[in-house]
């Protein structure tokens, strides 16, 4: 039993950095990194001529299975975010490494320094 919890463990590590390492994803990430945000608001912020909002949508839909990404709704319309679960400093960091700064509001950091 525990061998099959490791194994999932290590797949979803490998599905988390794979969808960091898709230009796309990345992207779409990038923009949800300040505020949550719409697809439309994804789609203007990641660029019309590269994307469609249904390429978004399903991107969206993908990283949200994992958990890498949540979503509000308000209305009629669905605002996303980073998810909670993760500690968004490693792309920020890494980011940041390379000439990239970004301002990624990490709420699991923010949430272990209250408990502290």
């Amino acid at each position: 039993m525990k061998t099959r919890n490791k194994q999932e463990s290590e797949r979803n590590v490998m599905k988390f950095f794979s969808s960091l390492a898709d230009e796309t994803r990345l992207h779409i990430l990038m923009s949800m990194a300040e505020s949550p945000k719409t697809v439309n608001d994804i789609y203007t912020s990641v660029g019309r001529s590269k994307l469609t909002l249904s390429a978004i949508s399903h991107q969206l839909r993908q990283m949200s299975d994992l958990g890498i990404v949540e979503y509000e709704k308000k209305g009629r319309e669905k605002f996303y975010k980073l998810s909670g679960k993760f500690c968004w400093c490693i792309l920020r960091d890494a980011l940041g490494q390379f000439g990239n700064n970004i301002n990624i509001k990490c709420e699991k950091c923010k949430k272990e320094r209250r408990h502290k």
